[in-house]
């Protein structure tokens, strides 16, 4: 147990005002079959040595047991999920309304509902793909007003655009390791230094 705040009030556990201990508990439980491990927070009283969870914690509470088993069979956290949405900078109705989900899917999906592996895998798509997301936007166009499309498409172009570089920059660190190598640009000097082409076919040594 973790002390990590302290509070004057009265205590719904001994109905006296005193203070009041809010900590942090390591717990476990089973979700779906699966036993999973998380960090639980209660209001503390010392005088009865209870706990006791407000409706807030007791939601909190809920949802980092879900998160728990997310990160078990490696789907994405809620957080996860609203990160994805805060990249855009898109709303919870309008990134479903562009995937042709339910109006209510992604905020329970950041919430206390566990996704599926399919829609998971469609919002990990969204994450690594801008244009994607762009393919999406135009398809879905009328969905949105003529402002917020703009928005959307703004901010995901920016985000194509950075990725775009970072696949140029990959694909040729790999191209000049691979020239680099002994297969590579080893190989090549050793048959050029050999052969020049001449409609694709080799002199003879006399040529050379």
């Amino acid at each position: 147990m973790k002390i990590i705040d302290r509070i004057m009030k009265t205590c719904l556990i001994c109905m006296n005002e005193h203070e009041i201990l809010i900590v942090r508990v390591h717990e476990s439980t089973v979700f779906k079959g699966i036993t999973v491990e998380y960090d639980a927070v209660y209001e503390y009283c010392d005088d009865y040595n209870e706990f006791n969870s407000t409706e807030e914690m007791i939601s909190l509470n809920d949802i980092a047991v879900k998160n728990a088993y997310r990160k078990a069979v490696g789907l994405l956290t809620s957080d996860e999920i609203k990160a994805i949405r805060s990249k855009y900078g898109i709303s919870q109705f309008d990134l479903s309304t562009l995937l042709g989900w339910g109006a209510k899917t992604i905020t329970r999906y950041e919430g206390h509902q566990v996704q599926d592996f399919a829609h998971d895998t469609i919002l990990r798509k969204i994450d690594s793909d801008p244009q994607w997301f762009l393919i999406l936007l135009e398809t879905n166009k009328n969905k949105f007003l003529e402002a917020t499309y703009q928005k959307y498409f703004s901010t995901a172009l920016k985000l194509f655009g950075e990725s775009y570089d970072l696949y140029r920059q990959i694909a040729v660190k790999a191209r000049r390791a691979w020239f680099k190598s002994n297969k590579g640009y080893s190989g090549m000097k050793r048959k050029c230094a050999r052969f020049r082409i001449i409609g694709q076919r080799p002199l003879n040594k006399q040529q050379i």
